[in-house]
């Protein structure tokens, strides 16, 4: 396998859910290798501090092309039930933005991401039995397109403010993962329209997937 797992644990906090994190990492990865080529690269699971603790006890990032990291709430009793059902999920979402990375994918503009977020999304579904992603539960009552219209004027900006589109930073102007629902359901469109899925489209350009 051309990943490297990397579970930190001088914490101790993995202990009563080592054999069970491994295991489920490595079954994630090889269920993933099934539908898109795994890159060289490293995933660094780590105990989260109280800052990062999510609703659904896990959070995971691409920080470089080269490396993941992911982040458990070791603090939740229901962390098995995180690993079982969440870690697959994230690992998989991580998986196709590294595979876009490394592929020379340009996701930079307000739109590009809006699509990588969308497909990536979409992606992690495979994983967790086809259910929309658990942060969709509050912005999936917001109309998609009345949020997309309010965004397209800024889609082609590079240096658009992150946590306003995506993290709910003012949501007197975008509620929180706007950014995600708007680009999952640009992505919905087009696959309806024009086939395929997230892991066929994972090296085509967010251009390429044409707008409404």
């Amino acid at each position: 396998m051309s990943i490297k797992i990397n579970i930190l644990n001088a914490s101790e906090k993995f202990n009563h859910v080592l054999d069970v994190l491994e295991s489920k990492t490595l079954s994630s990865l090889s269920d993933i290798q099934n539908y898109v080529t795994l890159p060289k690269l490293d995933i660094v699971i780590s105990p989260c501090s109280e800052e990062y603790k999510t609703k659904s006890g896990i959070m995971g990032c691409v920080t470089t092309p080269y490396l993941i990291d992911i982040m458990l709430d070791t603090d939740r009793k229901d962390i098995i039930d995180v690993i079982n059902d969440e870690l697959p999920a994230v690992i998989a979402h991580e998986i196709h933005h590294a595979v876009r990375a490394n592929s020379g994918i340009e996701d930079k503009t307000l739109f590009q991401v809006l699509i990588a977020e969308g497909l990536a999304c979409h992606f992690e579904t495979k994983f967790n039995g086809n259910k929309l992603p658990l942060f969709f539960d509050e912005i999936k009552q917001h109309e998609w397109r009345e949020l997309y219209n309010k965004m397209e004027s800024q889609f082609n900006e590079m240096n658009f403010d992150y946590p306003l589109y995506f993290g709910g930073e003012d949501e007197t102007i975008f509620p929180n993962r706007a950014g995600y629902w708007v680009g999952f359901n640009v992505v919905s469109e087009y696959i309806e329209k024009n086939g395929g899925c997230a892991a066929t489209l994972v090296n085509t350009s967010a251009d390429s997937i044409a707008a409404i």
